[in-house]
This record gives C-alpha cells, sequence and structure tokens, in this order.
C-alpha cells in the first residue's frame, strides 16, 4: 500500500496540516487531471487509473516517448475520459508554464496535477559524474517541484483550489544525495516543496508526496486522494 509521506521535518512553515485535504468540493466526473510522463510506465499507470476512475479530463505530457504516450492517449478516451497530449519539459521552466496555460485554455481549469516523470538514476550515484547525477536530480526531484510552482497559481485563482501530487525518490537515492552535501541541491522531493506548502495552504490546495513503489500500487493511491 502507498501511503503520503508527511514526515515532520519535511513539513513545512507552522500552520500547514500535512493532513488536511481542499480539494474535496469537486467530484472526479468533473475533474481536470494533469500527469507529467504519461508515455512512462508510472505516467501511464497514473492516467489510466484516473481515466477509470472518470475524471472528466486527463491531460498527459511526454519528453521524448511521443509514440507511447499517444497510445495512452487514445486509451483513456475509450475509458470515456476527454484527453489532453503535450510535449513538455519538466526542466525548462517556460515550456511547463506554456503546458499549462495550453491546458487552462482548452478546458479552463486543473484540479489535479500529479509528477510523475522521471529519468533513470545512475548505476552508482557515489561513482556517477556530477553531471549525471545532477541531470537526474533535475527531473526527479526539481522537475517535481518546477511544476508543483507553475501549477499553484493556476489552482490558486480556482474557488475550488485544487491537488498536487509528487512521488519520492527511493530512500537510498536520498541517502547517497546526502553524502554529496552539495548546497542548493535536494535531496528529496519533500525538501524541494517544502518552501511552497505554505502557500498551497492558503489558496486551498493540497499537496502530498506519495512514497515510490510499482506503477499500479502509486497509481490506486493518486486514485483515493483524487475522488476523496
Amino acid at each position: 500500500m502507498i501511503t503520503p509521506t508527511n514526515d515532520l521535518p519535511e513539513n513545512g512553515p507552522a500552520g500547514f496540516d500535512p493532513d488536511k485535504a481542499y480539494h474535496v468540493d469537486v467530484p472526479i466526473a468533473e475533474k481536470v487531471c494533469v500527469v507529467t510522463g504519461g508515455g512512462q510506465a508510472r505516467g501511464r499507470a497514473i492516467a489510466e487509473a484516473l481515466a477509470r476512475a472518470g475524471a472528466k479530463t486527463v491531460a498527459i505530457t511526454y519528453s521524448s516517448d511521443r509514440d507511447t504516450a499517444h497510445e495512452v492517449y487514445v486509451n483513456i478516451q475509450t475509458l470515456g475520459s476527454g484527453c489532453l497530449l503535450a510535449h513538455m519539459d519538466v526542466t525548462d521552466r517556460t515550456s511547463v508554464r506554456q503546458v499549462f496555460l495550453w491546458i487552462q485554455g482548452q478546458v479552463g481549469k486543473i484540479d489535479v496535477c500529479v509528477n510523475a516523470e522521471k529519468v533513470e538514476w545512475p548505476d552508482d550515484i557515489a561513482s556517477a559524474t556530477a553531471g549525471e547525477r545532477l541531470q537526474a536530480v533535475g527531473v526527479n526531484i526539481r522537475g517535481q517541484a518546477l511544476a508543483a510552482d507553475e501549477v499553484l497559481p493556476f489552482m490558486g485563482i480556482q474557488k475550488t483550489g485544487g491537488l498536487i501530487v509528487g512521488v519520492a525518490v527511493e530512500e537510498e537515492v536520498t541517502a547517497a544525495l546526502k553524502t554529496f552535501d552539495e548546497p542548493g541541491v535536494p535531496v528529496s522531493v519533500s525538501a524541494a516543496i517544502m518552501p511552497m506548502t505554505g502557500l498551497a495552504a492558503s489558496r486551498q490546495v493540497t499537496m502530498r508526496v506519495l512514497s515510490s513503489g510499482a506503477p499500479d500500487e502509486i497509481a490506486q493511491a493518486v486514485v483515493e486522494l483524487a475522488t476523496a
């Protein structure tokens, strides 16, 4: 069972309640959900699970796996949900913002954003070059924080708030990254999004970080959050 991680040291500023949900007033049948990495196993499982749960629209993004993402695009429509497909570079703020603007322009809002895009970590982080290590951090950690930071203003202007879901990196990865003690380099998704948790709460946006795990388990946990 995948559950949100709410370790106290990573909960953010005083007044932030990690267990409070703000997005519960909108039924899943009316929700627009965005899933990054829709052409990868994790993103695909999440996107199709949201469609099976009855989401109104599931927008998926891809980086380099367009053919697989297009298959998911077709599957989601077959499952009865509307679907949007867009290329997004989660390491580039302009790309992320333009995609969110396009989605909002197409369907009018964004209720749920799930940051599922990922790249493989080096086999041995300790012996990897700084470039290899930071490239993976850029997608797997910073990319999630960047997408959350960019989608938050869109959700903040909605009276119904929203839900932002991240997926934690493996504990051994965080442990390995901590050994480098590199200033400004986050070692976990929770640490990367911590500065925005207070603002999210003030704008009625729920933020959760799920433990890493199998794609189907993560997808089930996302659906539970989105349909709560």
